[in-house]
């Protein structure tokens, strides 16, 4: 800012003297007043290289210039010729030619690409600019090229520090409106230029008055972040008919909108149908970033910059601009209207002038690394012939095959990892038996077989309450089977009359129970609530669960799910299973498959929809995993850890059979939240990463260290005795509404019953 502010605000220079009002005694009066300003008489030289283009033909020599210069002062008093203009902020005084001749010089190398008579008619029409970022290299360009008479700035910003890495201007002009810094080096080049500023920005007080204010506007050039701005400007040039322009500073992206033509040609090329109109103004936040996805339809913006769309608030305070871009988008703007006001280009629509991909490497010739699963599919052949050569005693009460559908299907109704169901069940001689299925749980969350075998502990789990209900008791074998250790249980059925357990009447709760993402209400855990999960969680013989309840720890927890969470996304590995494997997008092929969980499952906010679906693109993982970015991905994770009223913890004894353990454990603790009308949602990422710690496979060494980091914190909150490990994590909620259920797959894809030979 200037000491006097005066001189912050002023950007129209002083016209002192013009030669239409030739007299020396007031010309001597008159420029006795600026004895103390720097003085630049620029007209000699001005009159010469006009003198030189007037004769093309012949390449005068410098002598014979001045002679003809000479010749034609001779009996003139060069002071009072052209202007003398005033620059009040540079305290410059020039004197220059007269407006005809220094506009013919000025756009003499404009010809023949733009003709005397265009530029004529161009030097009657008005342009109007809202946005003086990348509307500074336009406004600058315009002026440049002189393709119009008026020009109309509107910006409320002043111009920083930062916005130097792409607006050409000076240090000295921190502190000042954009509009008034723009109008100012536009003055600087073309004083007769008729430039009009509104510093204050639009607003709905004056957008009438910018678009039609002294003359209707020819074009409008788009280039401001405010979007009601940008919708309201677009919905007032559109009942005017005023084209509008816009560029993007991505891929060269350009709009142009016709509304001169196509008086019916809905806003932004149609891409806001269907949003209603009040939603278009008063724009919340959470609002925001998905009504700019649409707008810029950010599956074709550039990787770098939709990596960039997801830092801003995070990393980044606004969307990223480089210098490069800017001022090509300049320099096509300028082109564009033009073309526009000399009626040379005539169509609406969208336009890439992509750089990248007009000059860049040829494609490497690679083959792309196709996923292949190490895993076989299950083989019932296989499984039967394990079963037969069990050693079992001769079943004498045998369910019906209607009831045996019951069993598995209440637990199929497990949680398992992504959804994956990593089970098949197969009936035969009375005998039910739970085999892994390790084609469908390979994944970069199941080390060590952790996530699998959490998910057949839950399964197993709800079948055997399933039975008790049913009036059966069951005598089990836990992975019976030397040297095939897929095979996880097997369960023969009894009818001894047994007292029912507190078990028995959690069946009633396995249909309902989900996994609820969304966050919980206000709500305190109860001691009595509290004892009842204890009760039900360490009923297995080891385990221990810790209630995570206090403010602070569950703060620090939420930051270390959300930090695995995002490690799992933007690991190669772990962002295939995420995007790919466990969740299922709307529209394609295997969106209403009977695995893997509905995106809209995962997330409800449209901000976190439109950030998933960004980051599912490979090259952007990467870059965001390169600079330490994509921590909006899991926000919504670190907030519902952060604002739910306990976190469970179950740690158990290590031994081989932990995890299976473990998913009895969980259900029974999950299907006891049921029946206090709690809700839960398992928390899997830092145990499967901490365990993947132990070898390090699958991580880089920034990988490694980030979670070693982690690992410490999340010891910190929870005291493990020695030989023993976390191995389940619940967040437990009061449900504001019912979760939606995860699909699953058909019976007959999942039970098997064979009671003849194969």
């Amino acid at each position: 800012m200037y000491p006097d502010s005066t001189n912050s605000t002023i950007y129209k220079p002083v016209f002192i003297f013009k030669e239409q009002n030739a007299d020396k005694q007031k010309f001597n009066s008159v420029i006795s007043d600026y004895q103390n300003k720097i003085v630049l008489d620029l007209f000699p030289a001005q009159m010469k290289e006009l003198i030189k283009i007037r004769s093309p033909r012949i390449r005068l020599t410098s002598a014979e210039i001045d002679e003809k210069y000479n010749e034609w002062i001779a009996d003139k008093d060069p002071d009072l010729l052209g202007s003398w203009i005033y620059y009040p902020w540079s305290n410059r005084l020039l004197h220059i030619l007269n407006e005809l001749d220094f506009v013919t010089l000025r756009t003499s190398r404009n010809h023949y690409k733009i003709t005397p008579q265009e530029q004529a008619a161009l030097s009657k029409c008005k342009i109007g600019i809202i946005g003086l970022s990348v509307g500074h290299a336009v406004a600058v360009s315009v002026a440049t090229e002189r393709i119009c008479g008026t020009l109309k700035l509107a910006d409320f910003d002043t111009i920083e520090l930062s916005n130097l890495n792409r607006i050409k201007t000076g240090l000295h002009n921190l502190g000042i409106n954009k509009c008034v810094v723009t109008a100012r080096e536009i003055a600087e080049i073309d004083p007769y230029l008729e430039i009009e500023c509104y510093p204050e920005g639009i607003t709905d007080q004056n957008i009438t008055a910018f678009l039609t204010e002294h003359g209707k506007l020819d074009i409008l050039v788009d280039e401001c972040d405010d979007l009601e701005v940008k919708i309201s400007a677009r919905q007032m040039a559109k009942s005017l008919q005023i084209p509008v322009v816009m560029e993007t500073s991505d891929r060269g992206m350009l709009d142009v909108e016709r509304f001169d033509r196509e008086s019916d040609r809905p806003i932004l090329h149609g891409m806001l149908a269907g949003i209603p109109a009040e939603k278009l103004k008063n724009i919340g936040p959470a609002d925001r970033f998905p009504l700019v996805m649409r707008i810029i339809d950010a599956m074709n913006t550039s990787a770098r910059g939709r990596a960039s769309l997801l830092e801003i608030g995070q990393t980044i305070s606004t969307w990223p601009q480089l210098a490069s871009a800017v001022t090509l988008g300049g320099g096509v703007v300028t082109d564009v209207c033009r073309r526009i006001l000399l009626d040379q280009f005539t169509d609406s629509g969208r336009y890439y002038v992509d750089l990248e991909s007009l000059i860049g490497n040829k494609p490497a010739v690679t083959s792309e690394t196709v996923y292949s699963n190490p895993n076989t599919p299950f083989e019932l052949k296989r499984a039967v012939t394990i079963i037969d050569a069990l050693e079992t005693v001769h079943a004498h009460v045998i369910p019906s095959d209607d009831e045996i559908s019951l069993i598995v299907g209440a637990g199929t109704r497990a949680h398992s990892s992504g959804n994956d169901q990593p089970w098949k069940w197969v009936f035969r001689k009375g005998y039910l038996h739970l085999f892994h299925d390790t084609f469908r749980s390979h994944s970069f969350a199941n080390i060590n077989n952790l996530a699998a075998h959490l998910a057949l502990g839950a399964a197993y789990e709800n079948a055997i309450i399933k039975a008790n209900q049913l009036g059966y008791q069951t005598n089990k074998k836990l992975f019976p089977a030397t040297g095939s250790p897929e095979l996880v249980a097997s369960i023969q059925f009894s009818k001894e009359n047994r007292a029912g357990n507190d078990l028995t009447g959690l069946a009633e709760f396995i249909a309902s129970t989900s996994t609820s993402y969304s966050p919980s209400a206000s709500y305190l855990l109860a001691e009595q609530e509290i004892n009842a999960l204890r009760n039900a969680a360490e009923s297995i013989s080891g385990s221990n669960v810790h209630f995570i309840t206090e403010k602070g720890h569950l703060a620090d927890l939420g930051k270390i799910v959300a930090a695995c969470d995002l490690m799992i996304m933007l690991n190669e590995e772990g962002h295939r299973d995420f995007f790919e494997r466990d969740t299922r997008w709307p529209g394609e092929e295997n969106a209403d498959a009977g695995d893997g969980i509905p995106i809209q499952t995962l997330i409800s906010a449209p901000a976190q929809m439109a950030a998933l679906s960004i980051a599912r693109n490979k090259k952007i993982a990467g870059t965001l995993r390169d600079i330490g970015g994509g921590n909006a991905l899991t926000e919504a994770v670190r907030a519902s850890v952060d604002n739910a009223p306990c976190v469970a913890v179950i740690t158990l004894p290590e031994s081989a059979d932990q995890h299976f353990l473990a998913g009895i454990a969980a259900q029974r603790l999950w299907l006891t939240a049921e029946k206090l009308g709690l809700a839960g949602q398992p928390l899997l990422s830092p145990l499967s990463l901490f365990a993947r710690l132990d070898s390090g496979v699958g991580l880089s060494e920034e990988e490694k260290d980030k979670l070693q980091a982690l690992r410490n914190d999340f010891q910190n909150i929870i005291y493990l005795k020695n030989n023993t490990r976390a191995v389940f994590l619940l967040k437990i909620i009061k449900p504001e509404m019912p979760a939606i259920q995860s699909r699953r797959l058909p019976l007959n894809e999942t039970l098997f019953i064979v009671n003849d030979a194969i």
